[in-house]
Parts: C-alpha cells; structure tokens; sequence
C-alpha cells in the first residue's frame, strides 16, 4: 500500500532539458526543510487552493522584461555558457532590484537548472531546490500576471515533492495544476506550458483504481485526468510550435497507443524517430521510440 501510495504522488518530473526552452521555438522540461506543522498547515490548504477558479484570467501583454532580465536570457542561450556563472549573475543582479520579477523567475530557473547538473551532489541539490522555491515565490509576490513566473512556479514546486513526502506531493498536485493553467491563461501560445498540462494530466490517468483509493482515503477526492486529456494538451503543443520537442511528439503516440489507437501510435511515433537527437533527453526518447514502434508492428 505504501509502495502505490509513494506512485501515486509521483507527479509531474521535469526533464533535465526543460530548463532550456526559453520559448515555443527552441527544443530544450523534473517540480527548505519544513516542520510537521507546516507540512500539515500545507495539507490542510491544498483544498482550498485547489478551488480557486481561473476563469477571471485573461491574456496579459507580455511582461517588459528589465535590461538585466534581457542579458541573462542572452547568456541562458549562449552554447556553453557555465551555469554556475549564470546563477551567480543572477544573484548579483536580484540583489540589486527584489522587486524585478523577470530576472527572479530566471534566477529560479538557474538554481533549478544547476541543481539537475549531473555534477551537484545530492545534498546541494536539495540546497538548490528550496533555494528556487524561495525566490519563485518572491517573483509571485512582485508579478503573478507574468506567465513564466506561473511555469515555474508549477515546475519547481512539483520538484520539491523529492523531499516533502507523499501527503504533500498530492496535495501540491493541485497547485502545480493550477500554475500551468494560469500560465497557459496568460499565455495560450507557450507551447512548453500546454505540454506540462499534458504530463499532469498523462501521470494522474495513470494512476492505478486502488492507488485512487488510497489517494482518496486521505483526500476524500483525488487527483482526476483522462488520456484524452492529455492528447489534446500535447497536440495543442505541437501545434503551436510543430515537432519543437521530441519528447512531446512521443509522448502522443504514448498516449494514443495508451487508448487503444495503434494506428495513430504508429504514425505519431514516426513523427517522433524523425526528430533529430540532440541531446541526452532525445537519445532516450529515440530508444523509447524505437521499443514503442517495435511493439506496434
């Protein structure tokens, strides 16, 4: 029961690549030591928060982003550039204004980013981890009407999930649904945002009828996704920026091949062998693929 149970909160992991799409057009997407009575204080809170209705939100103009802002999105996209040296700039640069919303998203995203170096030790990365919590929920206090900030914000709360526990991993579940919502709200053109919507929704179909009942006996109402849903946030992804993401053009056909439509399975697959590997993350979506295909006949 435990085992299913710790499943069950296993949500939404980010890829080691996610951090570096910086927008649709760009191919390279896993989400502070608290005490008993925060984590139960979190627990109790999640209902409510999950209630919160999104139907208010209208698309924003995207936020002006400051000249420091710009240059570390520069540096973000230069092949090569250190990360380490990126976190540290955007430590400079956040210290100078707390206030600046589109450097504190992106400085959140650098510790993220260097906390998923296959060369930070663990406990570093835990470090890392809390430390991108903390400053997203600074750039939350300064713009929640900046889509990034809301990505983010899902992205990284459902990474802290590896050191809160189940309990809270599900309750979390619904604030990172609600982030990415947000986000896509903001900005229904963020093809990586439509594609978070789509792992949430693929993770929580998943689950399993007695992991449900697990799920239920604590929360009284679980978690609730359909493939379907999941499909149409994955294929609004790829429509907005076509074949952008190798993992989410296989992911379709994991989902297609999930509800019984093979020959949808085959040809989105295809779609997805085709892609070009260039990176670690595609090199394993090429070998998931090829295993996919090869179970398809």
């Amino acid at each position: 029961m435990q085992r299913s149970l710790a499943r069950a909160a296993r949500l939404v992991k980010a890829s080691p690549t996610l951090g570096r799409i910086a927008a649709p057009t760009l191919r390279s997407c896993s989400v502070s030591e608290v005490s008993v009575a925060e984590r139960s204080s979190v627990i109790l809170q999640f209902a409510a928060v999950a209630a919160l209705s999104l139907t208010a939100v209208t698309t924003m103009s995207a936020p002006v982003d400051s000249v420091n802002a710009k240059r570390a999105e520069e540096l973000y996209n230069t092949a090569g550039y250190d990360r380490r040296e990126l976190l540290q700039f955007l430590k400079e640069k956040a210290a100078e204004d707390p206030q600046d919303a589109s450097v504190l998203w992106r400085l959140a995203r650098a510790a993220y980013d260097v906390g998923g170096l296959a060369s930070t030790p663990a406990a570093e990365k835990k470090e890392l981890i809390y430390y991108a919590h903390e400053t997203i929920q600074k750039a939350l206090a300064a713009n929640e009407n900046d889509f990034a900030v809301q990505k983010w914000s899902g992205i990284i709360l459902s990474s802290i999930g590896d050191y809160e526990g189940t309990k809270v991993s599900l309750a979390n579940s619904y604030i990172v649904k609600a982030h990415w919502e947000k986000a896509v709200a903001l900005n229904p053109t963020d093809s990586t945002s439509h594609h978070l919507l789509g792992r949430w929704s693929l993770t929580i179909a998943d689950i399993s009828w007695i992991e449900r009942k697990v799920a239920a006996a604590l929360f009284g109402t679980p978690p609730q996704a359909t493939y379907a849903e999941a499909l149409a946030h994955f294929v609004q992804a790829d429509t907005i920026s076509p074949g952008f993401w190798k993992k989410n053009t296989f992911m379709i056909a994991q989902v297609y091949q999930k509800m019984g439509n093979a020959a949808e399975a085959k040809t989105w697959v295809a779609k997805a062998l085709a892609i070009p590997t260039v990176s670690e993350e595609d090199a394993q979506v090429q070998k998931d693929a090829e295993a996919l295909a090869a179970k398809l006949g």
